[in-house]
This record gives structure tokens, C-alpha cells and sequence, in this order.
């Protein structure tokens, strides 16, 4: 525990698994005290189960935040667990593979809902508590490079929702900087979460990785360091920005074929 963000009350959604659950336990080693959203609620519950047995504060609900009655209660249940909200990070995403006409109306509107519609969602929400925060309210939107910074193949519906957040990020920063509010964006590339090795599998995981000009993917733990960042005091002057952390894929040319590589993997995945 470092104690820089004691006290710090922090709701994260999609931290039952991979991102999320990596931004959840650095803000509850860093002293925050937590509230875990997640669709499946078991998931969330073995997060808390782990953050609580390394002398973490955290809680749990379950918050499908596709819908805006759950964006609305995981707010509702952060403020009446630890008093308030400080700090709002949008880890989750439904993510709809496929390209112009592989992706069905339903899950086109899942992937706007989870992604773009929840950060309206979750800061409208969250607003008038951000705004008492004592060091300023943070907003934090997990983006991505597609859509924004490259185009990964068969993923057309997911980028336009990521980009649909970016915008988001963008106005919602100056609808609410007279609130003492800052909303900034991290855009990953690659992260080796659980939903990474469902799709890619260990070995294209791999593969993939040591295309990275650095040589890697990156790691939940790579993004959490980043959200911390932004949701400090050093980030003060810094609002309606996005960060790119993808170990300078969309700065080179991929070694190894890394388009490749995912377009193959995915579709496998949906059986084209």
C-alpha cells in the first residue's frame, strides 16, 4: 500500500477481468477504496475477494452499463458505500467483431451502448459528486487505437464505437471543466487481458506481441499506470486529451504481419 490515493473514492466499470481488474487492484494498493462494476458479478467478487486479502478496500455490483439504469447505480452504489465519487474510470466494453455487414443491429447497438453511450451515461451520473471532489473529480475513458490511430481488419463496428468515445472525451472536457472536472482518454493497442488470449489464443498472443516495435503487448498494469497519472494531482492542466499506449505500433510498420495476425484470429473466431 503507498497511500498516495488514501481515502480516494474510486468506481471502475469492467473490473472484473483484465483491464479493469488491473486498474482496481493498483487503485486499491495505492490506497483508494474501490467499487468494482461488472457484468458478471462473480467475477468482480474474486477481484474484491483478491484486493481485500492484500489489505484493500473494495466493493462489488453487478452494472451491465450498456444500460443507462446500471451506469446510473454504480454511481448510486460508490456514493453510498464510501460517501461519494472522486475519480470515474470506463474500463468496459461489449465488443462487437466484425466488418460492414457481419456485425447484426443488436450487437452494433451493444458495442455504442458500452462504450460511447455509458461515458454519457456514467458522467452525468457522476457529475455533481465529481465536482465536491476535494482534489478535482477525474473521468478516465479506456479508447483504443482503432478507429483512431489504425484500423485493425474485422473490427470496424468496435473502432467506430472507440472513436464515437474519443469525441466524447473531447466535449464532455469542456462541458464540465467549470465543475472542476477533467476528462481525459487512454487510447491502448494490444493489451494481453483474458478476452485478448479468448480471441488470439497464447501463441498469437505471442506472435502479435513481437511485432510491437517494443516487442510486446502491453499489460493491464501498463494501463493502470497511466490512469493513475490522470487521476493525480499532476494532471491538473491536462483535460480532453488521449494518450496512445501501444508500444508505437501505429508509429511503424508491423514486423511479423500484425494485421495479419488479428484478422486470421478473428475470423476463426466468428467462423468466416
Amino acid at each position: 500500500m503507498t497511500g498516495e490515493f488514501a481515502g480516494t473514492r474510486v468506481a471502475i466499470t469492467g473490473a472484473g477481468r483484465g483491464v479493469g481488474r488491473g486498474v482496481a487492484e493498483a487503485f486499491a494498493a495505492a490506497g483508494a477504496r474501490v467499487m468494482l462494476g461488472a457484468r458478471t458479478l462473480s467475477f468482480a467478487e474474486d477481484a474484491v475477494a483478491a484486493i481485500r486479502a492484500a489489505g484493500g478496500i473494495a466493493e462489488a455490483v453487478a452494472s451491465d452499463i450498456s444500460r443507462h439504469e446500471d451506469c446510473r447505480a454504480l454511481i448510486d452504489a460508490t456514493v453510498a458505500a464510501f460517501g461519494g465519487v472522486d475519480v470515474v474510470i470506463h474500463c468496459a466494453a461489449d465488443i462487437p467483431h466484425g466488418g460492414l455487414g457481419a456485425v447484426s443491429d443488436e450487437r452494433l447497438e451493444a458495442g455504442l451502448a458500452s462504450i460511447a453511450k455509458a461515458a454519457w451515461w456514467l458522467l452525468d451520473a457522476a457529475r455533481p459528486h465529481l465536482a465536491q471532489a476535494a482534489m478535482g473529480g477525474r473521468f478516465i475513458a479506456i479508447g483504443s487505437v482503432n478507429g483512431t490511430a489504425s484500423v485493425v481488419p474485422n473490427m470496424t463496428a468496435y473502432g467506430m464505437a472507440k472513436a464515437a468515445l474519443l469525441a466524447f472525451v473531447r466535449g464532455a472536457a469542456v462541458d464540465v471543466v467549470g465543475d472542476g472536472i477533467t476528462v481525459n482518454a487512454i487510447q491502448p493497442g494490444l493489451i494481453a487481458s483474458d478476452h485478448a488470449r479468448e480471441v488470439l489464443g497464447d501463441a498469437g498472443l505471442a506472435a502479435y506481441g513481437s511485432s510491437v516495435p517494443v516487442g510486446r503487448a502491453g499489460t493491464p498494469a501498463d494501463i493502470a499506470h497511466a490512469c493513475l497519472f490522470f487521476a493525480s494531482p499532476r494532471s491538473d492542466y491536462i483535460t480532453g486529451a488521449s494518450l496512445v499506449m501501444d508500444g508505437g505500433s501505429t508509429l511503424a510498420p508491423a514486423r511479423g504481419g500484425r494485421g495479419d495476425i488479428l484478422q486470421d484470429r478473428l475470423k476463426t473466431r466468428e467462423g468466416h
